[in-house]
C-alpha cells in the first residue's frame, strides 16, 4: 500500500514538472530555438567570412607579387595596369601599397611618366586617414620630394608650405625622419640659407640610425657647404 502511494506521488510530481516544462516551452521555447539557430548561423557566417577574407588576401598578395615582378622586369605598362587593378580592391593595405607602386612607375622617365598623376596619388593616400600612420608619413615625404623637384622658381610661399608638411615627419620617433630632414636641408639650400642647411645635414651625418647611403650624401653635402662657407668667410 505504502509503495503504491509513493509511486502515485512520484507520478503526480513528474506530471507537474512536465506540465511546468511544457508551459515554459510554450512561452519561451520558440524564442530560444530562434536564438539558437541565429547563433549557429552567425557563427557559420563568421567562419565563412574569415576563410573568404584569407583566400582573398592570398589572391591579392599573389597579384601584388606578380605586379612587382613586372616592375622589376621593366614591363612598366603591364605593371601599372596590374597595380591599378589592385588599388581598387577592398583590401586597404594592398590597395595603398599598389598606389605607392603606381606613383613610383609614374615618376620614372619612361613612356608612362605622369608626374601630375603621381602627385595626385600621394595626396589621395594622405587624405585617406584610415591608412596606417607610417604610410601617411611616407606619402607626405614622397609628395614633398616630388613637389620640390617640380618647383621651377624659388617661391618662398611654396617652400614654406613644403616645410610645414614635413614638420611632423621630422620628429625623433618618426619612421622617415631622415628623409624628411634631408628634404628640409634641400629646401634650406634652395632658400640659400647655408648655415641652417649645414646644421641639418650635419645632424643627419652624425645620427647613427641614419641609413648608410643617406649618411654618405649628408657627409658630402656638409663638406661642400663647409668649403663654400669658408671661402665666403
Amino acid at each position: 500500500m505504502s509503495n503504491n502511494f509513493e509511486q502515485f506521488i512520484n507520478e503526480v510530481e513528474s506530471d507537474l514538472r512536465q506540465e511546468k516544462f511544457e508551459k515554459l516551452w510554450k512561452k519561451y521555447g520558440k524564442n530560444i530555438t530562434i536564438g539558437f539557430v541565429v547563433l549557429i548561423c552567425l557563427s557559420g557566417a563568421f567562419n565563412w567570412w574569415q576563410q573568404y577574407q584569407t583566400k582573398q588576401r592570398d589572391i591579392i598578395s599573389q597579384q601584388f607579387l606578380n605586379a612587382q615582378t613586372l616592375m622589376f622586369s621593366k614591363s612598366s605598362g603591364d605593371a601599372l595596369a596590374a597595380m591599378e587593378n589592385i588599388s581598387k580592391t577592398s583590401h586597404r593595405t594592398y590597395s595603398t601599397l599598389a598606389k605607392f607602386s603606381m606613383a613610383t612607375i609614374l615618376r620614372q622617365p619612361t613612356g608612362h611618366q605622369d608626374l601630375a598623376r603621381a602627385e595626385k596619388i600621394y595626396q589621395e593616400i594622405i587624405d585617406d586617414r584610415s591608412n596606417e600612420h607610417f604610410l601617411l608619413e611616407l606619402a607626405t615625404v614622397l609628395l614633398v620630394g616630388l613637389r620640390l623637384d617640380l618647383l621651377k622658381d624659388e617661391s618662398a610661399t611654396e617652400l614654406e608650405t613644403l616645410l610645414k608638411m614635413l614638420s611632423s615627419c621630422e620628429k625623433n620617433d618618426a619612421p622617415y625622419r631622415h628623409l624628411a630632414l634631408e628634404l628640409h636641408g634641400m629646401i634650406e639650400l634652395r632658400q640659400k640659407n647655408f648655415p641652417k642647411a649645414t646644421e641639418i645635414f650635419t645632424k643627419i651625418a652624425q645620427d647613427e640610425k641614419t641609413p648608410k647611403d643617406l649618411r654618405l650624401r649628408a657627409q658630402m653635402i656638409t663638406q661642400n657647404l663647409a668649403s663654400q662657407l669658408a671661402n665666403q668667410g
